[in-house]
């Protein structure tokens, strides 16, 4: 099957929605598929819901057929193979209903606290090449008709002028080229992947990132734990959903504990998979027989926490931009004060 275009978090989120109600009312996958997509205003979301159509017809399962129309990305793909798998499909679509909504509003939050400032930057961009083709050149003019101890005077002040000039225009231009071919590249499957591996390993993102892979695994397990899948199975499952290395090593490393006959509880632990905090209620829940009950606390309480942190950190990016910038308009007006200033000290 030929891949069509990639959904949208929202567009992803609209689906799984729809899907989640389709089961939910009894009504085959294959015909609440053809549903979606003549009720369907957009054209991708229609595009999809035909190929999905095409192969649950065909008797595919809804994983197999996301995965051959190409529309989803891979996590709704192991999420829903996971749901399959477990019985719980409806609570998994409704599940990723709700998380590609919640990814949907922060990635605006996120555009929006960098799209403003990035505008300002290119408006000031625009600025300094108006400075250096034609308000520092006319500065050069108008000392060329004084005499000698005043152009001599000012002459440094006009080289400095034009060379802070450069140097910001060419930050500013730096700056704008970065965050253009950043916000292109991501749309590749591989490089996306790499900047994601980039964020879970940079200082002001790492935090961030770990949470949002926690939220991952508690939400997964929470669920295949539930449902009576083995340990060992549900941790291989849920390994799939993890971009971050370091958290796809310690679930590995997991997993070969409780195959070699660790406790569940004990493996996590030694992991270091989850806080040490949510590691221990997890060995006291076992004993105690409530795992199923704790399992659904640590999955809320790590996507509250992984909510928490990204907000903080939109809240962040606007108000450092903007410093930025006061630091670049106050480095312009510099480049055009200090020839006027020198100027009116020799004439005075």
């Amino acid at each position: 099957m030929a891949k069509i275009k990639k959904l949208n978090h929202d567009e992803v989120a609209y689906f799984c929605e729809q899907l989640g109600l389709v089961i939910n009312s009894g009504i085959p996958l294959s015909e609440g598929a053809e549903m979606i997509g003549e009720n369907a205003d957009d054209n991708a979301v229609r595009a999809a819901a035909e190929a999905l159509e095409k192969s649950l017809t065909e008797g595919k399962t809804l994983f197999e057929a996301m995965e051959d129309c190409g529309a989803f990305p891979q996590y709704t793909v192991n999420m829903v193979r996971i749901g399959t798998l477990s019985g719980r499909l409806d609570d998994v679509l409704r599940g990723l209903s709700e998380y590609y909504e919640d990814m949907a509003d922060r990635l605006r939050s996120i555009r929006s606290a960098v799209l403003h400032p990035l505008i300002l930057i290119a408006m000031m961009a625009v600025i300094m090449i108006v400075l250096i083709l034609q308000v520092i050149p006319m500065f050069s003019d108008i000392f060329g008709q004084f005499d000698s101890s005043v152009r001599e005077a000012v002459e440094a002040s006009v080289r400095y002028a034009y060379t802070t000039g450069t140097v910001i225009l060419a930050v500013l231009f730096a700056i704008l080229v970065i965050s253009i071919v950043t916000a292109l590249l991501s749309k590749i499957p591989g490089v996306r992947n790499k900047l994601a591996e980039f964020v879970a390993g940079f200082f002001a993102t790492k935090k961030t990132a770990a949470y949002f892979s926690q939220a991952k695994f508690a939400g997964a397990m929470s669920m295949m734990v539930s449902s009576g899948i083995e340990a060992s199975e549900a941790l291989e499952n849920v390994e799939l959903l993890i971009n971050d290395r370091k958290m796809k090593a310690r679930i590995e490393e997991c997993r070969k504990e409780v195959i070699e006959g660790e406790p569940f509880a004990d493996a996590l632990c030694k992991a270091r998979i989850l806080p040490p905090i949510y590691s221990r209620s997890l060995k006291m829940a076992y004993k105690s027989g409530s795992f199923d009950d704790s399992w659904r606390k640590i999955s809320s309480r790590c996507t509250e926490a992984a909510t928490a942190t990204s907000e903080n950190l939109v809240a962040v990016i606007e108000p450092v931009m903007i410093a930025l910038m006061a630091v670049m308009i106050g480095a312009i007006l510099l480049t055009v004060m200090l020839p006027m200033m020198d100027i009116m000290s020799v004439l005075g």
